[in-house]
């Protein structure tokens, strides 16, 4: 097997992805309980305001924008983090790819922002953060995006203290990524045949 996942086949990757979010769902779950107890662990999945969500949606575009730019921009050596997203999402389903990225989004954030950032404070929380994605380490340039994504989302957990606003930020970053990086694969193929 080739080095951070490359020569993969899809479903190992997706297996590995479930083992791993799986084991996120019991260190973040865990750790709320212990550090916040119940209610406060209930406290941090309260209804987020308006004002929040639209502040999610604010960073969740920004981070999608820079991205985008990034790749259209700045050169592709810079940002090869081996294929894996490519072969993750490559061939995912629509229904799938929005469950992976909820999933994600949900178990990152609250494992993150809801039990480490408590603690750690969202600098080294941002820095734990871009340091666990190890396949971009590499990259200067993903390692700085990884981080500042991090530190915003971290701000937004910090605005209200609830969960849902980076939650959501999350996961639109992600899924509008995947479907973005779905649509360009497929535009590939189609001028391959």
């Amino acid at each position: 097997m080739k080095d951070h996942g490359q020569g993969m086949d899809p479903a190992m990757l997706q297996l590995n992805l479930w083992l791993t979010q799986g084991v996120v769902l019991v260190l973040a779950a865990g750790g709320s309980l212990w550090m916040h107890g119940w209610e406060s662990t209930l406290a941090l999945f309260s209804r987020p305001s308006f004002a929040g969500i639209g502040w999610a949606v604010l960073v969740a575009i920004l981070v999608v924008g820079m991205s985008i730019g990034m790749e259209r921009f700045l050169p592709q050596r810079w940002q090869d983090d081996g294929s894996i997203n490519e072969q993750l999402f490559g061939q995912m389903s629509p229904l799938m790819t929005v469950l992976v990225c909820a999933v994600v989004g949900v178990t990152e954030e609250w494992l993150f922002r809801g039990v480490i950032q408590s603690f750690a404070g969202n600098l080294w929380t941002s820095v734990i953060f871009t340091l666990v994605h190890t396949r971009y380490l590499r990259k200067p340039l993903l390692v700085a995006s990884l981080f500042l994504t991090s530190w915003l989302l971290g701000e937004l957990y910090s605005y209200e203290g609830n969960l849902w606003l980076p939650i959501i930020a999350h996961i639109l970053v992600d899924l509008t990524l995947a479907f973005y990086l779905q649509s360009i694969l497929k535009r590939r193929k189609g001028e391959g045949e």
